[in-house]
């Protein structure tokens, strides 16, 4: 009898999880390099921005802009931002994985990595990268994986 529950308890278990796979979509995205002189804040910190107001005000934050920034159409995109913050032994790349919808959230998969050796002229900056995606409303959740190593005696 337990035997039996148990073989019932793991096919739902198995049917919500396949079902809960079924309900994730992947988003195709654009990703656009940003420049490490823009003066983002110096801990890591993400960004949603769904309209040119919101993307001028962002863009009023920033401490300095060296490099024009693109011009987005926000009637079609909603442009999210991951920043890794100031790192002073660039150069780090900041990598969008993979954006998926799910039933109640759009959930953004990001890595930041330092490179694989110590540079010999580390170049210190703001790295950053955005991505822009369908327009939409929904919640917008960002999960980080931290590859960055800062190199030993500096």
């Amino acid at each position: 009898m337990r035997r039996g529950i148990h073989i019932l308890v793991l096919a739902f278990c198995a049917s919500v999880a396949t079902a809960r796979a079924g309900d994730e979509a992947k988003i195709e995205f654009q990703v656009i390099p940003l420049p490490p002189t823009l003066g983002l804040p110096d801990r890591h910190s993400d960004f949603v921005i769904r309209s040119t107001q919101s993307w001028y005000a962002w863009v009023d934050n920033l401490t300095q802009v060296v490099e024009p920034l693109p011009t987005i159409d926000f009637d079609r995109y909603t442009a999210l931002v991951a920043s890794a913050g100031y790192k002073a032994h660039g150069p780090v790349v900041v990598t969008f994985d993979s954006i998926t919808d799910t039933a109640n959230v759009i959930r953004v998969h990001v890595s930041v990595t330092s490179p694989p050796a110590c540079p010999p002229e580390p170049e210190s900056g703001h790295y950053a990268a955005l991505a822009l995606i369908p327009s939409t409303d929904k919640p917008i959740q960002f999960d980080i994986s931290n590859l960055d190593r800062p190199c030993p005696g500096r």
